[in-house]
């Protein structure tokens, strides 16, 4: 996560160690994980005072995903609370704005697919449910999704600790959220996703009447492994495995901030990358294209500026006063590592 210091002032963040701030984990050239921030986690799922250990699920979660045979990865995610600073803001506004960033990426949402026999047993016994992933996010039926153990989302399994911490640091503090949600079809909504504040009232592209891009992923080295991977299924994939599901999401608390301008990614599965400089970074696989996004923070006051005003009613200009937009901030989340911007 990066942020733009001549603007913004850190509070608090998540993970809260220090060792974790102005860091970046990266194996050494034995490829352990040892360095700045320590060993790499094992079998820990929220920080101690002294580590970055951090992941979106708890660990009932992760050994639930076992059982039903869907290991949940690795799944990490970070926090910022960010308060602009003195002379980046308008004088009249009493205290400074504040906005909470957080960035992430979450397990596959799954499908309970049970079927049952014609004595009425269930087919996937002994597990409860058969599962599925994408499903439940491509066919626009949030019911069949498995919840969180918390029953905070009822669309991503492995989020229980994500939407804690979220609430634990954020508080009601405008959010903006930008992660990996694993979701499959561009026209499923990010704000279904959550039912607990503040991440309840997340509006992103597709609830500001658009699409969410097609994303992930660069698969086109499945082709030799598995050619069915490129059959016309529930979402129309195919197209040798580029972008087929719309899993980055970029989304902000619709009562403060609008999304303005979503750049980056395809409006179609395996359509063309339409913005210069967004297109695949690394060309490695699984690789995720990036998103970047212009949000109007509606707490600002408009900006008002002098400009020439053509007059219809005589060949004469005037100059008057043509109110522009709100302040806007940049954000971004770049591709294949997670990384966040704020600007």
């Amino acid at each position: 996560m990066w942020v733009c210091c001549n603007k913004w002032k850190l509070e608090a963040s998540y993970p809260p160690s220090p060792k974790c701030q102005d860091k970046i984990p990266v194996p050494n050239a034995t490829g352990s994980w040892t360095g700045p921030i320590g060993d790499v986690c094992v079998d820990k799922v929220t920080p101690g005072e002294d580590d970055c250990c951090l992941c979106t699920f708890s660990e009932e979660e992760y050994n639930e995903g076992n059982e039903m045979g869907q290991a949940l990865g690795q799944r990490a995610w970070a926090g910022g609370l960010f308060s602009m600073k003195e002379g980046t803001y308008d004088e009249e506004i009493e205290s400074p704005p504040k906005v909470c960033m957080v960035v992430g990426e979450m397990p596959h949402p799954l499908s309970n697919t049970s079927l049952y026999d014609l004595n009425g047993v269930a087919t996937s016994d002994p597990r409860p449910f058969s599962i599925m992933r994408y499903i439940c996010t491509s066919l626009l039926n949030p019911e069949i999704c498995v919840p969180n153990s918390d029953g905070t989302s009822k669309i991503l399994f492995g989020s229980s600790v994500f939407v804690e911490g979220v609430s634990e640091l954020c508080g009601d503090t405008p959010v903006v959220v930008m992660f990996d949600s694993n979701a499959g079809a561009g026209d499923f909504p990010t704000w279904v996703m959550f039912n607990t504040e503040p991440l309840l009232g997340l509006a992103g592209a597709v609830d500001n009447d658009g699409l969410e891009p097609y994303t992930c992923c660069n698969d086109t080295h499945l082709v030799d492994i598995d050619p069915s991977q490129f059959r016309i299924d529930a979402i129309g994939g195919g197209n040798k495995g580029l972008n087929r599901y719309a899993s980055d999401r970029i989304a902000a608390s619709v009562e403060t901030f609008k999304i303005d301008k979503l750049e980056g990614g395809s409006i179609t599965v395996g359509g063309p990358v339409d913005t210069v400089g967004l297109g695949y970074q690394c060309h490695a696989a699984q690789e995720h294209l990036p998103l970047r996004a212009y949000i109007t923070d509606n707490r600002l006051p408009a900006v008002a500026v002098q400009e020439e005003v053509d007059t219809s009613s005589s060949s004469e200009t005037s100059v008057g006063s043509n109110i522009k937009s709100m302040k806007t901030m940049a954000v971004g989340i770049g591709a294949i590592v997670g990384l966040a911007y704020l600007i």
